[in-house]
Parts: C-alpha cells; sequence; structure tokens
C-alpha cells in the first residue's frame, strides 16, 4: 500500500474515532448516530479508489453500527437490518466476527425468537477462533467473550437447545 493510502486510512480511523467520541460524549440518539455514520461513510465512499476499499468502509461502518444498536439495547427493526448488512458484505476480520456474534447473542433478550440465528452465528464464529493457532492470547481472549456471551444468554433464560422454539 502506498504511503497516501496509509495516510488515507489513517486519515479515516482517526476522523472515525473522534467522530465516535463526540457521538458518545453527546449522547447522541441512535437514529442521528447511525445518519452521522452513514454521512461518514458516504464521503469516504466517493475518496475510496477500489471496490475493496469501498467495502471495508462499509463493513466498518455497519460495525460501529451494531455496537451503538447492542450498547443502545435496541430493538430488532434498529439492529436486524445492519446485521443483515453485516453478514451480506461479510465480516473484514474473524475478531469482529466474534464481536458482532457476541453483541447478537446477548441481544436475544430483546428479540429471543432470532435465537436460533444467533446461536449459529455465535458457533460459526467459535468454530473458527478454534481452528486459531494456540499460540499467544487472540484465540483464549476471543474464547472468552464467546464463553462471556454464552453466559449472559443463559443470565437472561435463552439457552442454545431453546433454538427450535419462538
Amino acid at each position: 500500500m502506498s504511503r497516501s493510502r496509509q495516510e488515507w486510512w489513517g486519515t479515516i480511523a482517526r476522523e472515525k474515532d473522534y467522530l465516535l467520541l463526540s457521538l458518545n460524549h453527546s449522547e447522541a440518539p441512535f437514529d442521528v448516530t447511525v445518519r452521522v455514520l452513514k454521512d461518514f461513510e458516504r464521503r469516504f465512499l466517493r475518496e475510496a479508489r477500489t471496490p475493496a476499499e469501498r467495502l471495508h468502509i462499509q463493513r466498518l461502518t455497519t460495525k460501529d453500527i451494531l455496537v451503538q444498536a447492542y450498547a443502545d439495547a435496541r430493538p430488532w427493526k434498529d439492529f436486524g437490518p445492519h446485521l443483515m448488512r453485516m453478514k451480506r458484505l461479510g465480516f473484514p476480520d474473524l475478531r469482529i466476527r466474534v464481536l458482532i456474534a457476541c453483541l447478537y447473542v446477548q441481544s436475544l433478550a430483546l428479540f429471543p425468537e432470532r435465537a436460533r440465528d444467533a446461536f449459529a452465528l455465535l458457533a460459526d464464529a467459535e468454530r473458527r477462533v478454534r481452528r486459531m493457532p494456540k499460540i499467544g492470547r487472540a484465540r483464549e481472549q476471543r474464547l472468552d467473550g464467546i464463553a462471556d456471551a454464552l453466559q449472559v444468554a443463559e443470565e437472561q433464560g435463552i439457552r442454545p437447545q431453546q433454538e427450535g422454539r419462538g
């Protein structure tokens, strides 16, 4: 990657960080956060040079919206479309796949009828993590996150074996 593209990606990261901090500090409502992030996405999509750059920007924006939907305990009508978009776009990496799967499972108290899909996504993420080398901490950290998500669901009375119900 050329130096100018590295700088461009650095600009995106910095501006997105400032934007997210500002939205969080101002306690912006969810719909405002989505609108601002979509505007941010459109701005940088115009500057992207390749389909891969555009796709990555869309994935990162969608991840940020899903994190906010989880943080705000939004119902399916707000969480679902962004989750479907993330699935359609594909996950940028295993870390984000695990994050989104964990958020989905931990949100099931808001939409328990989605348990089958949520637990399937989490199981897929777990299978991928278990194929990682056992060296380093990344594998164990991701497995700990998955275990925590399962515990939250259990505390909410939602279990994987309930998948066929609802």
